[in-house]
């Protein structure tokens, strides 16, 4: 046995990982229960804004939302948020869950009746990192 330590994770050291991990998970959580989940906004066959996640059992989990500077202020994230709750509420989703930094949207996802529950401080250097959830 040894350790190695690596600043630099190639693909396939990070696959090994995760399927080990999925492996185990896979004995409490049934791949039925997974969902990936899109919405994007296109212009002229351009994205202009999208947002990724994933239904997991009763949750629906917010991984990024983008919006081009451009087009901010045009109600666009609203747009490809409630599209995506709607679509999740569907599929059997009852909750979402989204983090986000002080930098980014924390206003945003509050509008969208979203509530704080948990926070990092100094994170990652001097900013914060909010988690927050919400019933659909």
């Amino acid at each position: 046995m040894s350790l190695k330590i690596t600043t630099n994770p190639t693909s396939n050291e990070i696959n090994e990982i995760y399927e080990g991990l999925l492996t185990h998970n896979l004995s409490y959580i049934h791949m039925d229960q997974y969902t990936p989940l899109a919405v994007f906004k296109e212009e002229n066959g351009k994205k202009i804004g999208g947002i990724i996640g994933d239904i997991l059992g009763n949750w629906l989990r917010i991984r990024y939302l983008w919006v081009d500077k451009t087009y901010r202020g045009q109600n666009i994230g609203t747009e490809l948020l409630q599209t995506m709750e709607s679509t999740a509420k569907e599929k059997g989703a009852k909750y979402a869950e989204v983090d986000t930094f002080s930098f980014q949207a924390l206003p945003f996802y509050q509008k969208q009746g979203f509530e704080i529950f948990g926070m990092l401080e100094n994170y990652p250097i001097s900013d914060k990192k909010y988690y927050l959830r919400k019933d659909l």
